[in-house]
């Protein structure tokens, strides 16, 4: 009996989805998330490894085989664009915040669409005017939808800050992704899509080794009224997930990864990881306040694309800071 609950855990213990699971849910969290006929193990697990191959492929294609920036650009545009429709989705229960959602949306492919064009036209990183003017957007249009109801005094001051919040959470955040390709672009189609990988990978063997030790060994909860499935047995995997990836990134490719050097790199994967894990939980945070399990169902076994890129909203502009500070 012992030996099939623990080959069910191991195969449970794969993929870039939910992190940090131990072998028990809380009854509010599947109550709240469970449909009526549950699937089965085996069931998610498949769903799981199909779609975490199905993403590592894409990866290793746009990397390392095509080594094509306009392709993660591309790539990197369509999560972006996806993550927005699915936080102002969240907000769809509010019948007068539709106007705002459509707004925060809006915003979210304005912003992408001028960025694609700058940075394939000029091969630069976009400038921060961008990200002032999608925040000076949504900040004047949200003020501007409010003088069309009455005012609802809390209500409505939620409603403009779920907007404000939406555009810096989903847009600029993510919009560091696209900077970290262009760090030393100098005109001349110079990019940096090795540090995008770095972070993606430091970034993401953290939230699978932090998914692996929460099933295996998870005993002790971390923050059981955010999340009731993380443990902290999972966190010491995250930290060992991000050291993993660093260590293999430098030794594979030390030259392409400048400025970054062996000491920046083992200092980083603590920094990363720790972003990481407040990036999910603030994920956890969101999902909480709605009463809701996943983001969206665009990923079979993993949920939706907010769900995949939690982290990476945290770790990716503290990474481009990080290098920032390095290089000058």
């Amino acid at each position: 009996m012992k030996q099939d609950q623990m080959r069910n855990r191991i195969a449970l213990a794969c993929g870039m989805g939910s992190k940090w699971r131990t072998p028990t849910r809380s009854m509010s969290e599947t109550a709240a998330a469970t449909p009526k006929t549950a699937p089965s193990k085996r069931r998610v697990f498949a769903s799981r490894l199909f779609s975490t191959l199905l993403l590592w492929s894409l990866l290793s294609v746009a990397f390392l085989e095509w080594q094509n920036t306009w392709l993660v650009i591309a790539i990197t545009g369509f999560f972006g664009v996806a993550g927005a429709v699915e936080y102002f989705r969240l907000l769809r229960n509010d019948p007068h915040a539709r106007s705002f959602n459509a707004l925060g949306f809006v915003i979210c492919i304005t912003y992408w669409g001028v960025v694609i064009w700058y940075t394939t036209s000029r091969h630069k990183a976009p400038p921060m005017e961008f990200d002032l003017a999608a925040l000076t957007a949504s900040v004047h249009g949200s003020f501007i939808l409010c003088y069309r109801h009455q005012l609802e005094g809390a209500t409505t001051l939620q409603r403009i800050f779920n907007t404000v919040f939406g555009t810096v959470y989903t847009v600029i955040f993510f919009g560091f992704m696209v900077r970290l390709m262009y760090f030393h672009a100098d005109g001349k189609g110079i990019t940096d899509i090795f540090l995008v990988l770095f972070l993606i990978m430091v970034t993401k063997f953290s939230d699978m080794g932090a998914y692996v030790f929460g099933v295996l060994f998870g005993k002790h909860k971390m923050i059981p009224h955010i999340s009731p499935a993380k443990s902290w047995e999972g966190f010491v995997g995250a930290f060992i997930g991000s050291f993993g990836a660093a260590a293999a990134l430098m030794y594979w490719m030390p030259e392409k990864l400048a400025p970054l050097t062996w000491m920046h790199g083992m200092i980083l994967a603590p920094v990363l990881c720790a972003t990481a894990v407040t990036g999910d939980l603030a994920e956890s945070v969101l999902k909480r306040c709605v009463a809701i399990k996943d983001s969206g169902t665009t990923l079979p076994g993993i949920g939706g694309i907010l769900d995949l890129t939690d982290s990476l909203l945290f770790t990716a502009p503290v990474f481009y800071f990080y290098l920032s500070a390095i290089a000058r």
